[in-house]
């Protein structure tokens, strides 16, 4: 991990003493350069704001477990849309490396960014990986952002399958933005930790050109020949919930779950479609995200 990143990580820990409200109004204008308005609000990340401190439904807290999720993605779509598990441990020591294959995966189950991906474990340097992953089990990721849905999250590692697209170092993400269990935006992202190439397309697969944050000028993400299956399970999962990101992969014609965000960039995701703050794009989707009952 970059030292601004660890910097800023070890920051926020420190700040645990501002109040949620307080600490996430800071934040929020530093980032997005215009006033939060929790009274009435109407962006989409003005929104993810609300829900942080009103809308505390208990489901949430499973669904971006890593681990425990999987228990609901079985449930709804089925087991076959699950990258295959080969273990959970409540600590790096449990990690036998012997017992894992060539390639893996291996990611807490309570953070954002601990993902450490094995290509060939005959180079694979797992007492760096074992340090990092000591690190981010000591971390509450809630007060990175003060996500509620974190908050209470038992702190494991899971060891999963590397899911191997050819021609690429890392699988491409396809995130479904989704209201009321429709899908509104599907984003893209491609070669994560080296080229990134993230583009976005309406749900019938046009692109979205008017969008250029951190969009990439390469050819357009072809529409995999499996969309609307990707589409439909998406929107499953989604169903029952006000908002949330779905995100999908796809290797070889074959779906798999990757995870479900709740807080899209902690709420503080610029997108830059025009240079009017706010945004566009922020305001487009803010209009479809009905907000919940208030109910903390």
């Amino acid at each position: 991990m970059k030292l601004k990143k660890r910097f800023a990580f070890s920051l926020r820990n420190n700040l645990r003493f501002i109040p949620d409200e307080d600490f996430i109004r800071m934040c929020f204008r530093a980032k997005l350069h215009y006033k939060l308005d929790l009274d009435h609000p109407r962006t989409f990340n003005e929104k993810l704001q609300w829900c942080k401190l009103h809308y505390h439904n208990p489901v949430l807290t499973t669904l971006v477990d890593k681990f425990e999720v999987r228990s609901f993605v079985r449930e709804r779509i089925g087991d076959e849309y699950l990258v295959p598990l080969y273990g959970v441990y409540d600590s790096v020591e449990e990690i036998d490396i012997d017992e894992l294959p060539e390639k893996f995966v291996l990611k807490c189950t309570h953070d954002s960014q601990s993902t450490i991906v094995c290509t060939d474990k005959s180079i694979f340097d797992f007492e760096v990986a074992k340090k990092r992953l000591r690190t981010a089990l000591q971390r509450n990721w809630y007060w990175q952002g003060r996500e509620w849905a974190y908050k209470d999250i038992a702190p494991r590692v899971v060891a999963e399958a590397y899911l191997d697209e050819p021609g690429r170092q890392t699988p491409t993400d396809y995130k479904f933005y989704c209201f009321d269990g429709k899908a509104a935006l599907v984003q893209t992202d491609a070669d994560r930790f080296t080229a990134h190439d993230m583009q976005y397309f309406t749900p019938c697969w046009e692109q979205r050109g008017d969008i250029n944050h951190e969009v990439s000028n390469r050819k357009p993400t072809e529409k995999p020949e499996n969309y609307d299956l990707m589409l439909r399970l998406a929107e499953t999962l989604a169903s029952d919930l006000p908002h949330v990101r779905v995100d999908l992969y796809n290797i070889a014609g074959n779906p798999f779950f990757g995870e479900m965000t709740f807080y899209t960039g902690g709420g503080f995701d610029p997108f830059y479609a025009d240079e009017k703050q706010p945004d566009r794009l922020d305001c487009e989707l803010g209009e479809l995200f009905v907000l919940p009952k208030q109910n903390s």
